[in-house]
């Protein structure tokens, strides 16, 4: 049963504090409380509750995420979030994350407090560096890893499970999950991948070769990536700019499936091949 309902807004949205206000109504009527951190309570113009957002995700049943693809990323990198079902309501433009558009948002709330809803685990990636500068560190993403230089082109060596595979020389690679591949791979040119795969996906920004083209790894694949760039830096971003890093020329980073995954609540109405047919217009004619 459902007890507490947490909230992670994006703030910035115009329409924020009046949905946050009532769906909080809605939960309370339901007999069920709602649940905002010190963070956002303080953005949104609410009285501050004394709980911050690492203790929010550890204390309520369901996180309900108010925003976009964008909200839902940052989400996934909270503490603990993989112990907590999501429910996403997109309430900005485009969304492929997210379950249900704001138009859908009490009915869909109410059917998840009801339990008439399913989970969607969603694979992440975990991320080792090892590199003199920073320090070696690893992290997390749910969408993907890019690694580029904003303005030069750069040489890489990827290895999958050990073994030389391409030595790209491009903008740039990204490496994506199933999830991912609606994002930034695709707009580089990378394939849409069915998100209960998997996979990862290896695809190039901008090569300079005819030959070199994206690639989906199986999901216990190992992917190595060496720098080779006559550059003293490189950037890597982890899900766009949720976590960005600049690193040292002798980096060398590691990319694999990890265990944990992120628990999408998902009406029983949902259908992802219809969200990406209606949201890229898969199939129409050009006029």
């Amino acid at each position: 049963m459902t007890k507490k309902v947490g909230f992670f807004v994006n703030t910035r949205k115009e329409n924020a504090p009046q949905v946050v206000a009532d769906v909080s109504d809605l939960l309370k009527k339901a007999g069920v409380v709602p649940v905002v951190s010190d963070e956002q309570a303080e953005d949104l113009g609410l009285k501050l509750t004394g709980i911050g957002t690492a203790q929010m995700v550890e204390d309520v049943d369901i996180l309900l995420v108010l925003g976009g693809d964008g909200t839902l990323l940052s989400a996934a990198h909270l503490p603990k979030i993989e112990t907590v079902p999501i429910l996403a309501i997109n309430i900005g433009t485009l969304g492929f994350l997210t379950d249900a558009s704001l138009d859908e948002l009490k009915p869909s709330l109410r059917a998840t407090l009801r339990g008439d809803y399913r989970i969607e685990h969603r694979m992440m990636l975990e991320v080792f560096v090892n590199s003199q500068s920073p320090e070696p560190f690893h992290t997390f993403a749910l969408n993907d890893v890019m690694i580029r230089h904003y303005t030069r082109l750069i040489e890489l060596n990827a290895y999958v499970d050990g073994e030389l595979f391409i030595p790209y020389n491009a903008d740039g690679l990204i490496i994506a999950t199933p999830s991912g591949s609606t994002g930034y791979s695709l707009s580089c040119g990378g394939t849409i991948v069915a998100p209960q795969l998997e996979a990862i996906l290896l695809t190039p920004i901008a090569p300079h070769s005819l030959t070199v083209r994206p690639f989906i790894a199986h999901g216990d694949a190992e992917i190595k990536v060496e720098m080779h760039s006559t550059y003293e830096s490189l950037d890597l971003f982890i899900d766009g700019q949720r976590e960005t890093h600049t690193l040292t020329r002798e980096a060398e980073i590691k990319v694999r499936r990890a265990k944990r995954t992120i628990q999408l609540i998902r009406s029983r109405s949902h259908s992802y091949y219809k969200a990406l047919r209606e949201k890229l217009m898969l199939g129409e004619r050009i006029k």
